[in-house]
């Protein structure tokens, strides 16, 4: 898998982005909501959000958040702030999944 073109979002949202070479893309949790909307704005279906939590070396922990099975972006947009709300997540990355 390649690093996904980003190139579609705002420069400020694309610096923030830690792309993985496996094709991953995480926002630290201040932005996690800008990138789910600018994501779903442009047409994005949001699948799922993992809260990582990343250590010096590079290794992470992972918490699966939540995921959307639907085909509704509007829908998923919602779904994915509405869990991203909740509050004390176990880290300060989220993987966003589209």
């Amino acid at each position: 898998m390649t690093i996904p073109d980003l190139s579609f979002l705002a420069q400020d949202l694309q610096r923030a982005a830690r792309c993985d070479p496996n094709g991953e893309v995480s926002w630290p949790i201040s932005l996690a909501s800008i990138a789910i909307e600018a994501l779903a704005d442009s047409g994005r279906l949001i699948l799922g959000l993992d809260i990582r939590d990343y250590s010096s070396d590079g290794t992470f922990m992972e918490v699966p958040w939540s995921s959307y099975a639907g085909s509704d972006v509007e829908e998923a947009r919602a779904f994915a702030l509405s869990v991203l709300s909740h509050g004390d997540l176990p880290g300060d990355w989220v993987l966003i999944t589209w």
